[in-house]
């Protein structure tokens, strides 16, 4: 006849598949979407690169590139100054040019291909934090990529900081698993330049797990994650055919002592007990069952 904890060890790998190994970086894919254009809130300033496109007469279409002294070069119309303009502006600049010199009407469109003079930086949980080389047409996700990806650590939120219209630094929250997982095309924002996104590290939790476990030693999770007892061990593997029903988890108490609790994890399991939340530095002690 199979012992109960024979009959748990199933219950407790369907249990594992609510705990997510910290360490295992999250792979970073590459959008499959076609780049966007960078947002035309971002300002123009020295080495970007534009697109310029008029509707009444593509031999106005060109791409330019800011000069440092902040001026684009668009013959017939020759110099014409647009560092610190948004996209918008510039539009209606070259417009009204266009519009007093040479046409009738004109309807224009500028885009910002490469913001040279405004890069994007990763900093945080990943790879290869710093500035990435891509500075145009990338999105978050991408941009993540060309950080070399999720390092261990790192936390359930991400953080794109930019700079406002008003000048303030807004800060714009996306989920990393629903981003990086789930793949959410929504949240897979396209950047702007001087964008930085930060990838905290998340403090990590670990949980000692001695005696007749599968796999004894230390599990870790994120802190988001609230380890519980049945968590725990499921990430070590379940209790061996040797285990005793009655476990026993040590935790360090305010005062310094350490104290210790028995747990019947086969009535936590069947659900006639409750789960038990673990802290950092518990230990769960299964012993050995004498019959």
């Amino acid at each position: 006849m199979l012992r109960p904890a024979t009959l748990l060890i199933g219950v407790m790998i369907a249990v594992s598949a609510l705990a997510q190994t910290p360490s295992s970086p999250i792979p970073a894919p590459l959008s499959s979407a076609p780049p966007q254009a960078i947002a035309s809130e971002a300002s123009v300033g020295a080495r970007d690169v534009i697109e310029i496109r008029v509707f009444q007469d593509p031999s106005f279409n060109t791409r330019a590139t800011v000069g440092d002294d902040g001026a684009i070069n668009l013959p017939p119309l020759g110099k014409i100054s647009v560092a610190g303009l948004t996209l918008a502006q510039v539009e209606q600049r070259i417009k009204s040019a266009l519009e007093s010199r040479l046409l009738q009407k004109a309807d224009v469109s500028v885009e910002l291909i490469e913001a040279g003079s405004k890069p994007i930086s990763v900093i945080g949980a990943v790879t290869k934090p710093g500035r990435i080389g891509i500075t145009g047409n990338i999105t978050l996700m991408q941009a993540i990529t060309a950080a070399g990806g999720l390092a261990p650590g790192y936390g359930r939120t991400l953080y794109v900081l930019r700079t406002a219209s008003n000048g303030l630094t807004e800060q714009i929250a996306v989920d990393v698993d629903d981003l990086m997982v789930n793949g959410n095309a929504d949240i897979n924002l396209p950047l702007r330049a001087n964008d930085v996104i930060n990838v905290p590290i998340e403090q990590m939790i670990s949980i000692y797990v001695l005696g007749e476990a599968m796999k004894p030693g230390v599990v870790q999770f994120r802190g988001s994650q609230h380890p519980t007892l049945l968590q725990a061990l499921s990430m070590a593997g379940g209790p061996t055919d040797r285990a005793a029903n009655t476990l026993l988890l040590k935790r360090m108490a305010a005062d310094g002592k350490m104290g210790t609790t028995p747990y019947n994890f086969r009535k936590i399991v069947s659900g006639r007990e409750n789960d038990v939340p673990l802290k950092d530095g518990d230990t769960i002690y299964i012993s050995a069952s004498f019959f």
